[in-house]
Order: structure tokens, then C-alpha cells, then sequence
């Protein structure tokens, strides 16, 4: 069949194309998912995984998480830039008169960017969990409105995720319809005998799973907000790590603004292979931020840590404990910053006495019930010269390997029995 003859109005317009910058912008975000999820490995690697020998059963439930998102969003990238290789960045009409088997470019294009929608659910949901499981282990959930935040945002996510996914697969039927229907629409026989209708393909219906999904975002945000907000530390420091995690306010706002240029400025129907191309845009930049924000709060503070330890600083993160004397009595403190208060039966301890360990020193780490490595503390002195006051050299020690971050001010006092005598 004789394609009609172009309209002035595309004849000016032929000359447009986005497949330079679709190009070069997806390369960009290609490779920022890559640096950033392998930047995560790396610093959880040389935090924790290099001393427990790097087997599968230490690794992270988030980083295994992140592995997943990382590469659905490496396969939504490859996608669309075989869209575009197809004709995504070119007006429609453009592609099928460059076509000599039209529209069979533009029905791969939509091929592949009907793959890119079924895989937003699946994307945005190991996102989510992988935030989701790294604020559990960061902040120790084991206070009741936090566990019911937590739980609450674990079940929302997985219903939404079946809710969109479901919703992209089947927004036309048959599915394949959603690529096929441009055969119809240029009455051109399909390759195989076909028909079908795409009545949920509207920029309302698809924007809704979306709406749906920021509201998540949102909730997710909030969570290390207001728990940092309540623990009792220093303010600077308090605002710092607010910094860190505000970050996710990129992702929420790129999130919105893909929502309102579907709404407002996408064209599925007349233009379809140029009108959708920004907002295709942006949900990769989207997958892509999200993966960045959940792998900064990893990555900044292991690059500050060996920077510290390079100048020979002391991390402000990690443990901060003293010893103070005074006379005969010994008071050994230990105060860290963390969201759930610890105590003495969640420690390990280790005596060491006269000189020599009663005990061989551990430094392995105990795993409670919740797999959350927790800290190893060793006081020197025999347990009986501890007691009797009778040891000199009376220090504390406490051995950190970084797992929780942030933790709960408290105060651990070791005293000799003559001052608990008093």
C-alpha cells in the first residue's frame, strides 16, 4: 500500500530527531548504574565481607537486592536504546517512510518499550526493597511504630508491584497487540493473523500505577528522616546524615516530574515514536537515581571512612568510647549513636587477664536473631582481678566492624567491686 503524502507541516518537522541525545543520555545512565551499584559492593566488600571470607551466606539481603535492580534497570537501558535504534526519536511518519517493510521498525520499536513498562514494576520494587532491608539492619528495627512503618512499606510495595505489573503486561489484549496494532493502523497484513484492542493504553491509566508508586517513595523517604530526627546525637552530625539520606528527594522529584510530562505532553496515539521519548527518558533517569540514592548512604561514608583513616583521623561514625580514672576507682564508658538501645546480652565479651587471654580473643561477630551483626567488646583484666580491683591495667577495647551505622545513645559502665562497693 502507497503511504500518503506528507503534510507541510511534516515536511518541516522532518529534520527532528532525539536519537542523538537518547543515545548519549542512556550511555551516561548506563554507566552511572554500573559505577554506583558496583560502588556499593565495593565499599559493603572492604566494610564486611573481606572479613567474613566474601561467602554468599554473609552477603547483605539488600545488596542482593541491589544486584537484582541494577540489572533489571541495565536491561531496561539496552531496551530502549534498541528502540531507538528502530525509529524511538524520530516522528512516526518519518520512520515508516524510511521503512521498507513499514511499519515493521516502528512495531519493534514498541516491542521493546512495551519490555521497558512491564519492567517498571519489578525495577522500582527491588529499589525499594533494597532501601527498605538496608534501613533494618542501619537502624535495628525492634520499636513497635517502626517495625508497623517498616512492615507496612514491605507489603505496599509488593502489592503495588503485582498491581502495575499486571497492569502494564495486560493493558492490551491480546498483550502483543501493544506492538502489533501498528500493522492495523497502516492496513498492512501482520505477519500473523492478529486482532485486538488497547483500551487502557491512555496516559491517565498509565499514569495511575505511577501515582501509586511516589506515594511509596514518599513513605519510604520519611522513614530515616523521622528516625534520625529522634535519635540524640550531635546536631551536626544529625543534619549530615539527613543530607545523606534527603538525597532520595532527586529520585521523588524526577518520579513527579515523569507523571506530569505523561499527563501534559506525551503523545502515544498520533506521534507516538517521538511524542513518548521524554518520558521514556525520564523513567530511566528515574531507575537510575533511585539506584543511586539507595547506594550512596554505602558509598559516601566508606569513601569518608578511608579518607579518615588516610589521615590518620578517627571515622565519626564507628564507636566512641573513653576511659576515665580517678584514684583507684575505673569507670569504662562506651557511647555510640544507634536507633535501638543495646543491651549487655546482646555483647560478646572476652577476659583477658594477668597479661594473657583466660579466653582466646574472638572476632567473630555475633548474629542476632534478625542477622544483624552486632558489636564484639573485650575488657582486659582477669574476671576474679576485675572483681577484686587488684588488676593495674584496667582498659576497655571495643571491636566494631561497621555493620550498623547509626545506634542509640547509650552508656555501659564496667566498675571495680570496690567501687561498687560504695
Amino acid at each position: 500500500m502507497t503511504l500518503p503524502p506528507l503534510t507541510p507541516l511534516q515536511q518541516a518537522q522532518w529534520d527532528n530527531d532525539r536519537r542523538p541525545s537518547l543515545y548519549v543520555s542512556l550511555s551516561i545512565l548506563l554507566v552511572v548504574n554500573n559505577l554506583t551499584a558496583g560502588g556499593r559492593l565495593v565499599a559493603n566488600y572492604f566494610s564486611h565481607y573481606r572479613h567474613s571470607g566474601f561467602k554468599f551466606r554473609h552477603i547483605f539481603v539488600e545488596d542482593l537486592f541491589m544486584l537484582v535492580s541494577a540489572g533489571f534497570v541495565n536491561v531496561v537501558i539496552g531496551n530502549l536504546l534498541a528502540a531507538t535504534h528502530y525509529g524511538l526519536g524520530l516522528h512516526s511518519w518519518r520512520v515508516v517512510a524510511e521503512d521498507p517493510h513499514y511499519p515493521r521498525n516502528l512495531s519493534n520499536a514498541f516491542k521493546h518499550v512495551w519490555i521497558v513498562m512491564v519492567l517498571t514494576g519489578p525495577t522500582f520494587t527491588f529499589i525499594k526493597l533494597t532501601l527498605l532491608y538496608f534501613y533494618r539492619r542501619l537502624f535495628l528495627v525492634n520499636q513497635k511504630w517502626l517495625k508497623v512503618a517498616w512492615w507496612g512499606n514491605v507489603i505496599y510495595v509488593l502489592l503495588w508491584f503485582f498491581g502495575a505489573t499486571g497492569f502494564y503486561i495486560f493493558q492490551c489484549w491480546p498483550v502483543q497487540w501493544y506492538y502489533m496494532r501498528y500493522y492495523s493502523r497502516y492496513h498492512v497484513p501482520p505477519p500473523y493473523p492478529i486482532e485486538g484492542q488497547c483500551n487502557a493504553t491512555t496516559v491517565i491509566h498509565v499514569a495511575v500505577p505511577l501515582i501509586f508508586g511516589i506515594v511509596s517513595d514518599v513513605a519510604i523517604l520519611l522513614l530515616p528522616l523521622v528516625t534520625i530526627s529522634q535519635l540524640r546525637m550531635a546536631r551536626k552530625t544529625k543534619f549530615g546524615l539527613v543530607g545523606v539520606f534527603s538525597i532520595g528527594v532527586v529520585a521523588c522529584a524526577l518520579d513527579m516530574a515523569r507523571i506530569i510530562e505523561l499527563t501534559t505532553d506525551t503523545d502515544d496515539k498520533v506521534d507516538p515514536s517521538y511524542g513518548v521519548v521524554i518520558f521514556l527518558a525520564l523513567s530511566a533517569a528515574t531507575e537510575v537515581t533511585a539506584i543511586t540514592c539507595a547506594c550512596l548512604p554505602v558509598i559516601v561514608p566508606a569513601i569518608f571512612k578511608a579518607y579518615k583513616s588516610h589521615q590518620g583521623q578517627e571515622y565519626p561514625y564507628a564507636l566512641d568510647y573513653s576511659d576515665r580514672t580517678s584514684g583507684a576507682a575505673s569507670v569504662y564508658n562506651r557511647r555510640s549513636h544507634a536507633f535501638a538501645p543495646l543491651d549487655e546480652t546482646r555483647l560478646k565479651t572476652t577476659i583477658y587477664g594477668g597479661g594473657k587471654a583466660n579466653n582466646a580473643a574472638t572476632h567473630s561477630r555475633e548474629i542476632d536473631k534478625d542477622n544483624i551483626p552486632l558489636a564484639n567488646v573485650a575488657q582486659a583484666g582477669s574476671l576474679d582481678a576485675f572483681q577484686n580491683g587488684s588488676q593495674e591495667d584496667r582498659t576497655t577495647s571495643i571491636e566494631y566492624d561497621g555493620t550498623a551505622q547509626i545506634w542509640v545513645e547509650r552508656q555501659i559502665e564496667v566498675k571495680s567491686a570496690e567501687e561498687q562497693s560504695i
